[in-house]
């Protein structure tokens, strides 16, 4: 793989970049601040900014110094319409040997539904197929959460399997949805519809 970072990407609603500190806030207000989106999350429970820091260990100067790395993807979501960020699109796990990584997300509840996550998605998966050079993306869900499963199926990836009482987050253990991408599968798909 090739890696390139978290490089700045456009949808049509949506501004993908790197998060700075001035992005604190809104992120916390937005987002992590509501249980329903971080019960589906594994990282402690956040009721105030300072606990981002804290407890999460997000924004410190080594979280925002990671993206030194090149193989740091870490995307804030960002409204065009308002400039507000409204939640994390992250290439979580990146393995060479494999050529994979693992896409994570959250959003702030006043955007679901809007397909939002998923037009978010189906930008990064040709930066990671054509741009990076990966192999296989895939992610994963709790049975319970279907609603992220959805974003999984409408940005073209497949349903690999179910492992029981696998998934721990927030709200308990669940079983673990899976699904992925490969680059045959990808570059197929796009080869069709040129």
């Amino acid at each position: 793989m090739t890696h390139k970072g978290t490089v700045l990407l456009e949808t049509e609603r949506l501004i993908l970049r790197r998060f700075t500190k001035n992005d604190l806030e809104q992120i916390y207000y937005n987002c992590w601040s509501e249980y329903d989106v971080w019960k589906w999350t594994n990282y402690a429970p956040m009721t105030c900014i300072a606990e981002v820091l804290t407890n999460a260990g997000m924004f410190t100067d080594n979280w925002i110094n990671a993206y030194d790395k090149p193989d740091r993807y870490s995307w804030a979501i960002q409204l065009k319409s308002t400039g507000e960020v409204i939640g994390r699109l992250f290439g979580m796990h990146p393995d060479d040997r494999l050529k994979q990584v693992e896409l994570a997300y959250e959003l702030g509840s006043k955007w679901w539904n809007q397909g939002l996550v998923t037009e978010a998605v189906k930008k990064v998966l040709p930066f990671f197929f054509e741009e990076v050079g990966v192999n296989r993306v895939f992610a994963y869900h709790a049975g319970e959460n279907p609603a992220s499963g959805k974003v999984m199926k409408k940005s073209g990836m497949i349903y690999e399997g179910t492992l029981r009482q696998a998934c721990v987050c927030n709200n308990g253990i669940f079983d673990k949805v899976m699904y992925a991408m490969l680059a045959k599968d990808y570059f197929e798909k796009s080869k069709n519809t040129l």
